[in-house]
């Protein structure tokens, strides 16, 4: 089974989703007071914020390619398994 590629745009979705989640449960419980348009406009930021590092991601890792001679292509065309 070959290793999978590090995604830091998944990584700061999950820790910043995680993040707000925390938050919620936190306001749920009442030892802590977030208000629910912060925790609402938390999501898309988050969002937002995991798409600017996954284009910046993939461009570095397109330009580091055509620098080796490697194919701009992720590698995941193909027959896979």
């Amino acid at each position: 089974m070959r290793p999978h590629r590090f995604e830091p745009a998944r990584l700061l979705l999950g820790l910043s989703l995680l993040g707000v989640a925390v938050a919620h449960v936190l306001t749920a419980t009442g030892r802590w007071e977030v208000p629910l348009p912060v925790l609402l406009s938390l999501v898309p930021a988050a969002l937002l914020s995991a798409g600017a590092v996954s284009a910046a991601t993939h461009a570095v890792r397109r330009r580091r390619g055509r620098r080796r001679g490697e194919p701009a292509g992720d590698g995941a065309s193909g027959a896979g398994g």
